[in-house]
């Protein structure tokens, strides 16, 4: 009985013990390498913000290209009809100052709104190629910080 008393005692100590005690199922290592996978993720996910940054940036690039093309087109257009009413002018020999000013100030216009708009494509593209050089940058550093253990739950 003694025996048995004391076999007794000696379980309900030890489940005290064992109770007030942590075990912990994931070792240092694998918690550094579940700290890596979550730097790898956020860097995974900065990437994506940057691609998503990216088609925003070309979107405005594509408008800016159509603005550009207009500009360029009434440039054109002027500058034509410009050089035609010039020509009309010496062979007729009859010159209207007031019409070849206006002419001339339209002209003039349209160059400065055509140098304007491709100063602000060019501007645009420079931000592109600065948002696809901060994704390459990501991407380096996602290279070097791969996992070389993976971890698989069941």
């Amino acid at each position: 009985m003694k025996k048995f008393l004391f076999i007794l005692l000696l379980v309900i100590t030890s489940k005290v013990t064992m109770a007030q005690t942590y075990k912990a199922n994931v070792s240092q290592d694998s918690v550094k390498i579940l700290n890596t996978r979550i730097e790898l993720l956020k860097i995974n996910i900065k990437i994506l913000e940057l691609k998503v940054k990216e088609s925003e940036e070309e979107e405005a690039v594509e408008k800016l290209r159509l603005k550009l093309l207009d500009a360029n087109g009434k440039a054109k257009a002027s500058a034509e009809e410009s050089n035609t009413y010039s020509n009309k002018t010496v062979s007729g020999s009859t010159i209207d100052m007031k019409s070849m000013d206006k002419m001339s100030k339209k002209v003039k216009g349209d160059a400065i709104e055509a140098r304007k708009a491709l100063e602000r494509f060019n501007k645009q593209v420079a931000r592109v190629e600065d948002v696809r050089s901060q994704i390459k940058t990501e991407e380096r550093k996602l290279g070097y910080r791969k996992p070389t253990i993976v971890f698989s739950y069941e």
